[in-house]
């Protein structure tokens, strides 16, 4: 447990900076570009991510694992993923520029599209190099380049605003300052991390087939987490976007505390798969911690959501505050969903969580094809809270092994 709470310390210290940062670039474009071209910057994104995971198909996460237990497979995990993210990635930067002026009616959204398409590969390139420095327990780099790359961010977005950019630019920049974050990454491994492979780098068809189920997970965990984004968009328009987005900041940056030692959690995890009395132990103090902190911020978050929107984001945001206040009460069962599909990972029961992830999935888009023509972005939190307290409870309901 005290290499997870230094390790999660560290992070979490990244996570406040993030945290801050992440809102003041939410500001800066809400307030320069209004709700209609914050919806268009959330939009670009909720296209890009699930494109990235697929992309990813779960190396990172094997390359954590793996390289845990064993250290001196790092480089040739690497090598391998490589030429995974060229492969897949690459096409599928193609395609969605492509495809962009088929995906939105609205001309400045294709656009936005096309400039955003480069993160589909840039990301997974990214996770490669974060993931060998978590398996290293050397969670300071990884810090020191995600603060690095939002201040960069940050800075860049607002000088352009005042120089009379939109959000194009502002898309633009987080490609550019993605980028950059990627070459520092590559720089920083060589230095302190590169040893030269003392096993062949696995066969491409090795690395798809162990990496499967993790990269199953993380396409529907994306799509799922982007869907309510994406329907209101084609639904109700980049306005009602903008004010889902706004107030999903809120409740994103709520995460980051706890994402933080999930990040230093996973890795614990995996090494006590082989004692499962330590194994429960050491997630029964986790379980309770989520517990508070979940109980506790979703209910500040509450409480705050008619003061923060209006007072962050400006007079135009005030019909986000329900969605606010419903998406609080959403952090509870989030986290345990969170924190119970990382233990199922643990005892290697991935292919159970992806089932209960695809059948809320479902469960998602019936609910939201109801609710959110009648109820548009409030309609889509509820949607968010009903789909994040079914899975807690078919991913807790179900009876861990006794081995």
């Amino acid at each position: 447990m005290a290499r997870l709470f230094s390790g999660g310390l560290v992070l979490a210290a990244s996570s406040a900076g993030s945290a801050l940062l992440s809102f003041l670039l939410a500001v800066l474009i809400g307030r320069a570009t209004g709700e209609s071209g914050l919806g268009t910057y959330a939009a670009a994104l909720a296209w890009v991510l699930p494109l990235s995971l697929v992309a990813e198909f779960g190396a990172g996460t094997l390359i954590t694992r793996e390289a845990a237990r064993q250290p001196e497979l790092a480089h040739a995990l690497l090598s391998s993923a490589t030429r995974l993210r060229l492969l897949i990635g690459g096409g599928l930067v193609l395609l969605l520029w492509l495809a962009a002026p088929h995906l939105s009616t609205e001309p400045q959204s294709v656009t936005g599209l096309q400039v955003a398409a480069p993160l589909i590969v840039i990301g997974p390139f990214y996770s490669s190099f974060s993931a060998i420095f978590r398996a290293r327990q050397a969670m300071l780099p990884v810090a020191l380049l995600n603060i690095g790359m939002l201040v960069a961010q940050v800075s860049l977005t607002g000088l352009s605003f005042v120089a009379g950019g939109g959000v194009i630019a502002a898309l633009c920049l987080n490609t550019l300052t993605s980028a950059g974050q990627l070459v520092a990454a590559w720089g920083l491994y060589r230095w302190r991390y590169y040893h030269p492979a003392r096993v062949a780098p696995p066969p491409l068809r090795q690395l798809l087939r162990q990496a499967a189920p993790f990269a199953v997970a993380a396409v529907l965990a994306g799509v799922q987490m982007r869907l309510n984004l994406l329907l209101l968009e084609q639904i109700s328009g980049s306005a009602a976007a903008g004010l889902y987005a706004a107030a999903m900041r809120f409740s994103e940056a709520s995460r980051l505390l706890p994402a933080a030692f999930f990040d230093a959690l996973f890795p614990l995890l995996a090494g006590l798969a082989a004692d499962a009395p330590r194994l429960r132990r050491t997630f029964r103090r986790v379980a309770g911690a989520l517990l508070l902190y979940g109980g506790a911020g979703g209910g500040l978050l509450l409480l705050a959501a008619p003061l923060l929107l209006p007072a962050v984001f400006g007079a135009a945001f005030t019909p986000a505050v329900p969605v606010l206040q419903i998406a609080a009460a959403g952090l509870l069962p989030l986290l345990l969903k969170q924190g119970r599909t990382l233990y199922w990972y643990a005892l290697g029961r991935e292919a159970f969580v992806n089932r209960v992830t695809l059948a809320t999935l479902g469960l998602q888009l019936a609910a939201g094809a109801l609710l959110i023509p009648a109820a548009g972005a409030t309609g889509a939190a509820l949607v968010s809270v009903l789909v994040e307290t079914v899975a807690m409870l078919l991913l807790w309901l179900r009876r861990v092994p006794t081995r």
